[in-house]
């Protein structure tokens, strides 16, 4: 498996991960949502802004932006690459989250990337899908912040992930191990990056709580 192969994968994530569906969304009702809420384009923002259906159909939409290319990327490489070809789709969809994140034509001013790198996890990572879940949805639920619960759940996807590899139940060949690791570790650490703005105010005790019942007639 080559390099190239590997720039090849990471690109073809990375072109669709510079959709903005969450902004679309908005544009369609007239609505800058750069301009709403915390200004983000991403999942959370879309529900506060546009309401409980857009917002979820908007998380779906950004897991399918890593979904969709780490699919076309198994198809394209896994009869040159064998099992390996897992990796490469690992690249495809963190290619997928970076785009989202840091968007050439938005001057690398992006979402979060938690959604994307939700679909990440169901296409390249299915079996740590439940407690990754348990994770960001009790912390949700025990403190209605969704940033901390983001965060606590990029975090055990990364744990889970190497403790699953070094007991041989990850869908990863052995060598592509410590690669798969560190590919995941560069998401899951900006993932939590664009998230310093949320830890500062939840240091400081000023980060908004999310209710799912305010925005439900929206």
């Amino acid at each position: 498996m080559t390099i190239w192969m590997r720039i090849i994968a990471a690109a073809i994530g990375y072109i669709p991960g510079l959709v903005s569906f969450g902004e679309i969304f908005a544009k369609a009702k007239g609505i800058d949502l750069r301009s709403q809420g915390s200004g983000n384009t991403g999942a959370t923002n879309t529900l506060r802004v546009l309401g409980n259906k857009l917002g979820f159909i908007t998380l779906a939409c950004d897991a399918l932006k890593a979904i969709v290319p780490a699919v076309v990327v198994y198809f394209i490489f896994r009869g040159m690459t064998g099992e390996s070809v897992h990796l490469l789709m690992l690249y495809a969809a963190a290619g997928a989250v970076i785009g989202h994140i840091f968007p050439v034509h938005r001057g690398f001013k992006g979402g979060k990337g938690i959604s994307s790198t939700l679909g990440l996890a169901i296409i390249c990572f299915p079996q740590i899908l439940p407690i990754t879940a348990v994770v960001f949805l009790g912390t949700v639920f025990l403190t209605r912040f969704v940033s901390l619960g983001s965060i606590l759940g990029a975090l055990s996807l990364l744990i889970q992930v190497i403790v699953m590899g070094q007991l041989g139940i990850l869908f990863m060949p052995a060598e592509n191990l410590i690669e798969c690791y560190i590919v995941l570790a560069v998401v899951v650490f900006f993932d939590i990056f664009r998230h310093k703005d949320n830890i500062k105010r939840l240091l400081a005790g000023k980060e908004n709580r999310f209710s799912l019942h305010h925005n439900a007639g929206k």
